[in-house]
């Protein structure tokens, strides 16, 4: 059953068009990701089928049976003053309804005395209306709820709790949980995997494939979406592409796209060469023998170079790589960082309970768990930053020299521009500052934005420029991968292969944990458990277990 077509759509924003002519189709069954760099167009595309957002051609249709649900990428900033289990009732709101229209019809037949033909007409309606609930699934109104609770792990507290009282990630959990108890025909989500654990995403990736209507997905986690997808739809630079594969498949499909339209272009260079060549010698003949038949195939053959040229194959591009190669200090000593019975304490519950790590020169660690497993706090301890109280040791080397990445990247002199701040942190020229951030994708009137209207994935690019001028042999990342574009997460990761220093990392990124740890640390129930690997290793050892 076709859920979905877009047909020649196209949006212009008034400076330029993001896209033309773009097209698609789904199935149901089908689930298909949209992939490009940031700024490409994938949210809007998203937002243009579910109909917040103005088509300036073309158009979508959407099957009349087929609801519809929309997971925004943004967190919530709505308000609602009931409780969170009463907000995802909303999902049911029509079986909720019935069920009143039941309460309400039985009320009738047992508060009054009722003549036999009135008795008996409501009677059949309620048994009528009973058997309508019991068919629609009304019973199953609180398994369907806890089954999905149990899945993203909304505790009971938080069913309790009232919605205004939840954080970002917390509500965006909440709508979450929301659009899949409604069971929708047409699925849109825009990075799904923000704000979710390892636990929480597998969980979901689980609930996608038994999925059975279609679904359109933008995200830049590519193991999920190697996991969920069964289309890839490209954007990039106004075109759309479509490949009917996963991640993985549409990079080998692209790699083999790409090479041979550089063959076809090489093989079109060689023609064009050598006709020229030809051109020259005939032309050359026909002047110095004063040969007509020479010049008019001399011109025969410029002709027809002409309409080749006409419709020359253009050379083909790769994303264009960053330059971003960390600027190396000499070697730290052995132990790099070391913790002994590290408890780390917040006024009413232990966080950590008598950790004991040790990491060594050289390794690439992840630090993975749960939400609130004490992650990120640890790595604060061990920076002197965390202003909650612990009992313990704590060392780091005295030859270590750490550059850091925090999760939430906050700058000193926020009302600066691009500009002035990387030259205030790194005391380059302006020449030398502007050709390092254009490395970062911060081309002419971008270095001119000021610090506080940078995007999440622009806070991280001008922290990488700056960390990379800095000499450090220690990097600790916290959650590196989060709000950068897949093609900056390349990137990143090239320059991290050549990285021959220590990193630390705390990742929900399987796909980044596999490329790069040698052991995972696990924070769990306050604990520590070790495993050496990546994360596939990790998986096969947890199985074991």
């Amino acid at each position: 059953m076709l859920i979905l077509t877009v047909n020649n759509i196209s949006k212009n924003f008034g400076y330029g068009t993001l896209f033309e002519k773009l097209s698609f189709s789904l199935n149901e069954g089908e689930k298909i990701s949209i992939v490009g760099p940031n700024g490409c167009g994938k949210s809007t595309l998203l937002k243009m089928i579910a109909g917040t957002e103005r088509i300036d051609g073309g158009m979508i249709a959407i099957s009349r049976d087929a609801n519809t649900a929309f997971l925004e990428q943004t967190s919530p900033d709505d308000f609602d003053n009931r409780i969170v289990k009463e907000v995802l009732n909303d999902a049911f709101s029509d079986l909720l309804n019935l069920q009143s229209t039941i309460d309400l019809t039985l009320q009738e037949l047992t508060s009054t005395e009722l003549e036999t033909e009135k008795y008996d007409i409501l009677t059949k309606r309620y048994y009528r209306l009973l058997e309508q609930f019991e068919k629609d699934g009304g019973y199953e109104i609180d398994n369907k709820i806890a089954f999905v609770c149990s899945g993203l792990k909304i505790s009971n507290e938080m069913l309790n709790n009232y919605y205004n009282n939840l954080s970002g990630g917390e509500k965006t959990i909440v709508h979450l949980a929301k659009a899949l108890l409604n069971k929708p025909k047409l699925f849109l989500l825009d990075e799904p995997t923000n704000h979710l654990d390892i636990k929480r995403i597998e969980w979901l990736e689980n609930y996608i494939k038994s999925f059975n209507g279609a679904m359109v997905i933008v995200s830049h986690d590519r193991y999920f979406l190697d996991k969920v997808s069964n289309k890839i739809l490209e954007i990039d630079n106004g075109e759309a592409t479509i490949f009917s594969t996963n991640y993985s498949g549409y990079l080998v499909e692209k790699e083999s796209i790409f090479e041979k339209k550089m063959a076809e272009y090489k093989d079109q260079q060689k023609l064009i060469k050598r006709m020229e060549e030809q051109i020259k010698f005939f032309a050359e003949k026909g002047m110095a023998y004063n040969s007509s038949t020479l010049c008019d195939r001399a011109h025969a053959l410029q002709t027809q170079l002409d309409r080749i040229k006409s419709k020359a194959i253009a050379r083909p591009k790769k994303q264009r790589n960053l330059n971003m190669d960390f600027n190396e200090s000499d070697k730290s000593g052995k132990v790099v960082i070391e913790t002994k019975n590290l408890t780390i304490s917040a006024p009413e519950k232990n966080i950590l309970s008598n950790i004991n790590v040790q990491i060594r020169r050289g390794e690439r660690v992840v630090i993975i768990g749960d939400n609130g497993s004490g992650k990120s706090t640890f790595i604060k301890t061990i920076l002197g930053e965390q202003p909650l109280s612990y009992s313990g040791e704590v060392f780091v080397g005295p030859s270590v020299k750490i550059g850091y990445l925090p999760q939430i990247i906050q700058f000193a002199k926020s009302t600066q521009n691009v500009l002035e701040y990387f030259q205030y942190e790194t005391a380059l020229n302006e020449q030398n500052a502007r050709s390092t951030l254009a490395t970062f994708q911060f081309y002419k009137e971008d270095v001119n934005k000021r610090i506080d209207n940078l995007s999440g994935g622009e806070r991280i690019r001008l922290r990488l420029a700056i960390l990379i001028q800095q000499q450090v042999n220690t990097l600790i990342f916290d959650e590196p991968t989060n709000h950068i574009d897949i093609p900056t997460k390349e990137v990143l990761e090239q320059s991290l292969e050549d990285f021959s220093g220590t990193l630390i990392f705390i990742s929900h990124d399987r796909y980044f944990i596999n490329k790069f740890a040698d052991r995972i640390i696990e924070f769990e129930n306050g604990k520590v458990n070790n495993y050496l690997g990546n994360y596939e290793d990790y998986k096969i050892s947890k199985n074991k277990g």
